[in-house]
């Protein structure tokens, strides 16, 4: 049950005023928010200073990047390569052009030495071991213009009949057939080796 009880005015300034026993609750303030307190960053420790290494430090070499070649100078080698070549293939072709030239020109020796040794009369004074040399100048049709001994057996004889024998002969006309090339490198002037065995060139 709730009991209740009036008082006057008059009566209650004369009492002390006694304050009411329930006080009404204030309202709790918000509490403000914290603010965020950053932390402080940790200095860094000092590290000692690293001791110098005896060693020194091996430097990497950078590769050298391949330089692009300038397409005159891959030209230029390339043509010199192909001179080289051709020089080379020339060369070859002349070593057969004279190697066959050769040949063709000793076929016709054999024929020169016969005609010779018909008309040589050897000495009664020839001796085995004896010889003379004899260069023979021609003409392209063969005909011969000049004998000279360009070495001596020692006997005057023998030389004279080796020299005779060659200017009986007079003509040569098989080496009209030859090419000029051919007449003016092997007959032109050339040498016979007169033995009292045999006639050799």
């Amino acid at each position: 049950a709730i009991q209740a009880s009036l008082i006057s005015a008059s009566a209650a300034s004369d009492k002390t005023q006694v304050k009411p026993t329930f006080k009404p609750k204030p309202k709790p303030k918000p509490k403000p928010k914290p603010k965020p307190t950053t932390k402080p960053k940790a200095k860094p420790k000092p590290q000692p200073n690293p001791k110098p290494s005896t060693k020194p430090a091996l430097k990497e070499k950078a590769e050298p990047k391949p330089q692009a070649v300038p397409s005159s100078i891959v030209d230029d080698e390339l043509e010199q390569e192909l001179l080289d070549e051709l020089a080379s293939f020339e060369s070859a072709i002349a070593a057969a052009q004279a190697a066959e030239d050769q040949a063709t020109a000793m076929s016709y020796m054999g024929l020169i030495q016969q005609s010779v040794e018909v008309n040589w009369s050897r000495p009664p004074s020839a001796r085995n071991g004896m010889q003379a040399l004899l260069q023979i100048e021609l003409i392209p049709d063969g005909t011969i213009v000049n004998v000279n001994i360009i070495s001596s057996s020692g006997n005057q004889a023998f030389d004279r009949s080796a020299v005779t024998a060659v200017n009986k002969s007079e003509r040569f006309p098989e080496l009209a057939e030859l090419e000029p090339r051919i007449f003016e490198r092997y007959y032109r002037q050339f040498k016979l080796l007169f033995k009292p065995e045999d006639l050799r060139l």
